[in-house]
Order: C-alpha cells, then structure tokens, then sequence
C-alpha cells in the first residue's frame, strides 16, 4: 500500500466465502437465499450525485474498453457504505473491518448472495467521482478490478466522516451474482436477465410473516415426482395476500441455474431447458406479501435418456494433484470439460475459498503470479459450466513452494 499526495488506495478481488452455487455470476456466485443482515446497519441508503456520477463514469470507461455496464445493488451499496462509515468512525484503512469481515464476507452478510471484488480510497481532498476514478485507472490493481468483464452489479459509497484521518472515504464492491436489486430503498422486485443464471435472491427479511396467508407451493407436478423431459410446466395456487409470485428452478438448492423469473399474478411458468440426466431439479417457488418475500421449496428427478448432450467436469493436470508447488510462478492446466462453455479457478487458504485468487478462464491453463510460498496448504477448486446444468467442480490440495 503507498501514499498517494495525502491519500491513499487499495484493492481487493477475487472471492471469498461458503455456500457456493454456481448459477450465473459468470463465475461466482453464493446461495445464500434470504438472510439475516447482520452488522449492515447504515443511516443513509441514498444514492449521493457524486456516487451516480462515478457509476456513470465507470460504465462509459468499460464500454471503452468493449465490456457491458454494471447495474447498482442494493445489497453491494449497504455493504460498501457500512465499511465506509466503519473505516471513518474508526480510523483506519484496509478490506479487512473492524469485524475482521474480508469483502466478500462482508457482503455475503449485508445480503448479496456471492462475493465481492473491492476497490477503496480515502482522503480529505478526493470527495469527487472523477479524481478518485482516475486515481484507480492508474493504478493497476484497481484498474483491473474495474476492468474485470464477468462484474455485472457493483455498490458505491462516498462517506465523508468529520474528524476521521482522511475524512471522504470511497468504496466499491463488485460483484457477479445479479441479485434482483437496483441500488438504494429495500425489498425491490427481483428481476433476472436472460443470460444471467446466478441466484437472484430477492431482499427479504426473514423474520417478518406473511399478512393473510402463507407462501404458494408448487402443486403439480407433485412434489417428488420424476419430470417428463425437458420442458415441464408448474402450477401452483394462489395464496391471499399474495402480491407476486416468481420462480427459481436450478441444480441445486435455491438456485436459479435453469430460471429464475417473475409470473406477476400468474399461478404457472413453462421452464423448456431442464435436464435429462435424472439429476435433482430443485424448485423454489417466492411469494411476496406487504411484509416481504416467502418461499416454498420442491424437488423433482429429471428425466432420463432425453437427448441431453454428455457431460464431464474439467480435470486438473498440471501440477500434479497434491503436488508442492514449483515456486510463486505457477501454470495451472486441466482437461477441457466434455461439453463445457466455461471455466473459474479458485485459490484460497481454507477449502472452497478464493480468497487469493477467483478468476474466470476462457482457455484450458492460466498463470498465477505471487502465488505465497513458505509449505502452507493451498485450495485449488476448478469449476466448469454447462449449459444445462449450471457449474460443477473439482477440488484439489497443493503444499506451496518452500
């Protein structure tokens, strides 16, 4: 970390966190479903013209450089203004909180169901959206983070907190998952977009009960049974109070990796791009009331022998599985996925976690560079996405260089 002119600059990515289910994110992002907000609480959720300045400059800076617009989270926005606020009421500068939260912790906490990249800046004479953007376009960390095309939702908060070391401080988290939010207020509709497969879970406060019913369950097919191929049509009835329905349907529980859309009033949806591998196919079906979301969870077998194309995860190669590594340098190689569209390496400290490294891969290898060295066990998880079914992976182990 350097000093900048009396400010100062760090970044964070990759991804860290438990409870993975791959589903859109264009690689990662955490089921989370609906949580408790847990030491989110922020005074003012608004978005500021200085923060709508910075997501227009950082949308016209991408699409530069040929990469889609990220889209305001609510959820992102209340994980970055609360460490705003935490870093200027306690004096300090760093990803890691107060909490000993790292970002995509943090996030996952404030209820954005995946982890979050992370760029921050502080100092008394940067409050404005154009210097602190510049500030990050030069420095390559932060450019990169900015740069990175799988984002698609980010939260952005300018705090300015009197008396604090470096009085504005600037955070922006980042994240894959679309998670049905839209940047400041609460409980917003959730919404999906078609190429987007992650769980969009929508805002929801657990404790808070449906007024006049309870939550619509899915009533054919029956719960259980074994689906016809691979289009199948849900039915559900309508309950009282209830406002709006929508539908997960996903490879896992409480995902979204097949569909994940709103029928408004309506008490059917028609999902046409089902498996046919006798897989689980996990339904969930939301019912929003004057008090918030619901949901009911079903299950069924998909259909057997329907024509679905095969299928087979990607194999790490190089290093050997289990293998020291050779040093900081290191090629990772594997087996390119027997009809995959996609791959995503992990590399953590703890199994499953990214918190060194969460990166999307379009070949079949990838170089890491400052890989730690000093013997420690290092987590390396390569995930590979199909079509139908969403991501899968495999994990292995490294003891890294001496």
């Amino acid at each position: 970390m350097r000093k900048m002119r009396g400010w100062r600059l760090r970044l964070a990515s990759g991804f860290a966190g438990a409870a993975i289910a791959f589903g859109a994110v264009l690689g990662v992002g955490f089921d989370g479903g609906a949580s408790a907000l847990t030491n989110c609480t922020v005074s003012d959720m608004a978005v500021d013209s200085e923060e709508q300045a910075f997501l227009g400059l950082i949308n016209n800076y991408r699409s530069q450089n040929g990469l889609g617009a990220l889209s305001l989270s609510t959820n992102l926005n209340r994980a970055a203004t609360w460490h705003g606020a935490d870093m200027g009421a306690k004096n300090y500068f760093s990803h890691t909180d107060s909490l000993g939260r790292s970002p995509s912790t943090r996030a996952q906490n404030c209820d954005y169901p995946g982890g979050a990249g992370e760029n921050i800046a502080a100092g008394t004479n940067w409050s404005s959206a154009q210097s602190v953007l510049t500030a990050w376009k030069n420095s390559s960390g932060h450019n990169a983070n900015m740069l990175n095309g799988s984002y698609t939702k980010i939260g952005i908060a300018r705090v300015f907190t009197s008396g604090s070391q470096y009085g504005w401080y600037w955070v922006t988290d980042f994240g894959f998952v679309n998670d049905g939010t839209s940047g400041g207020g609460s409980n917003p509709t959730p919404t999906r977009t078609p190429t987007q497969q992650a769980a969009a879970t929508p805002t929801r406060t657990p404790t808070q009960q449906p007024q006049g019913g309870t939550p619509a369950s899915i009533s054919s097919p029956a719960n259980g049974s074994t689906l016809g191929g691979s289009s199948a049509t849900f039915s559900w009835s309508a309950v009282n109070g209830g406002l709006e329905y929508f539908v997960y349907a996903g490879s896992s529980q409480g995902s979204n990796s097949f569909v994940g859309r709103s029928t408004g009033l309506g008490t059917s949806t028609t999902v046409t791009n089902l498996p046919t591998s006798g897989s689980t196919v996990h339904l969930r079906l939301w019912t929003r009331f004057a008090s918030g979301w619901q949901y009911r969870d079903t299950t069924y077998t998909a259909a057997s022998g329907g024509g679905g194309s095969q299928t087979a995860k990607a194999t790490m190669t190089s290093p050997a599985p289990g293998s020291q590594l050779p040093g900081s340098s290191v090629t990772f190689s594997w087996t390119p996925g027997s009809g995959a569209s996609a791959y995503f390496l992990y590399m953590g400290t703890t199994p499953g976690s990214n918190n060194l490294v969460g990166t999307g891969v379009s070949g079949q290898s990838i170089t890491l560079q400052n890989v730690p060295r000093g013997g420690q066990q290092l987590y390396v998880r390569l995930w590979t996405y199909f079509t139908n079914t969403g991501w899968q992976y495999n994990d292995y182990t490294y003891t890294a260089a001496p």
